[in-house]
């Protein structure tokens, strides 16, 4: 059975957005969760799998540890959202080669450093740069699986301030008054 998608078209600001606010409330931290709206983007643009986003929110969390070696950096243990990025930063500082502690990470690592124009190859757990082109991204709405829309909802949810007489008086949500 095929995955049913939302049935309206998103703009791409909508689904970076939504991925951010689903990856702060999943509580990672806020440049990852930033990065992690940005790979949104770029995977919904370029048709890539955007479960990858939804899989990277419900991993449990594991401290991110690197090994800084002369020629490449090793994962020794770390949850998807805080190893991509740290790859992606490893790479733009000059490093070819990265080795996985979770190979399930791969595309997630692939997806960010491809979002900053660098491609990579896999072969089990080691990562490197390849010469190979980037896809662009489009600038047409999109839709989303609704699996993955509905999880990232959920997650963001966790952002929200909780409905009570006293948020409504600090001015959460339409407020008592109408003070526009």
């Amino acid at each position: 059975m095929a995955a049913s998608c939302v049935a309206v078209m998103l703009a791409l600001n909508e689904i970076g957005g939504m991925a951010q606010k689903a990856a702060r409330g999943a509580c990672i931290p806020l440049g990852q969760a930033e990065d992690l709206g940005r790979v949104a983007i770029y995977l919904a643009a370029t048709g890539g799998n955007v479960s990858l986003i939804t899989r990277a929110l419900e991993e449990p969390y594991s401290p991110l540890a690197l090994d800084w070696g002369a020629d490449a950096v090793t994962v020794q243990s770390g949850q998807a959202a805080l190893v991509a990025p740290a790859l992606r930063d490893a790479f733009a500082m000059g490093y070819d080669t990265a080795r996985l502690a979770d190979p399930c990470h791969a595309p997630m690592v692939g997806a960010f450093l491809a979002e900053d124009g660098v491609a990579l190859r896999w072969e089990g757990l080691d990562l490197t740069r390849s010469d190979t082109t980037v896809l662009p991204g489009t600038c047409k709405p999109v839709v989303i699986p609704d699996a993955d829309w509905s999880a990232w909802a959920r997650y963001a949810a966790n952002t929200y301030v909780p409905e009570t007489d006293a948020s409504r008086l600090a001015g959460a949500g339409a407020g008592l008054t109408d003070n526009d």
